[in-house]
């Protein structure tokens, strides 16, 4: 009886970890800022573990950013609307669903990044290392042409 009590608190506890995808926000604005769940960074936020510096990116690097992500396997560009970029990124092994939001400050020359888990409470850092892993691309990447 006692494992049927653990498997609702644990099955409650997961489902209220759950969130769907954000809202796309209107040209010229900021991204969303994240929930009060540790399973979200933003470059546009300044809330302790959610907080991550933008990436540093010419138009060159952006444009380049955008077909790397278009030819992974694990991404899903859902909107492309010229500086900002919607997509779902899956996790290799569980295959969670993560949601990415890109948007590119051309008078700054930096890209601007919300990835937020959908499922679970935590990340075990999984946003912040997929962060990182843009910047590295984005290093890789002259920027100018």
């Amino acid at each position: 009886m006692g494992n049927i009590y653990l498997t609702l608190a644990l099955t409650a506890l997961l489902l209220t970890g759950c969130t769907s995808p954000p809202e796309k926000p209107p040209p010229g604005t900021s991204l969303p800022p994240c929930g009060p769940l540790p399973n979200c960074v933003n470059t546009e936020s300044s809330a302790g573990d959610q907080a991550i510096e933008p990436l540093q990116a010419s138009f060159t690097q952006w444009q380049a950013l955008k077909a790397w992500l278009a030819s992974q396997q694990n991404w899903t560009i859902t909107a492309d609307d010229g500086d900002l970029v919607q997509a779902v990124a899956t996790t290799p092994v569980m295959r969670y669903r993560d949601d990415v939001l890109l948007r590119y400050d051309a008078a700054r020359n930096v890209v601007h990044v919300r990835s937020s888990s959908r499922l679970g409470i935590g990340d075990m850092g999984a946003n912040y290392a997929r962060v990182e892993q843009l910047r590295k691309q984005l290093a890789s990447t002259p920027s100018q042409p």
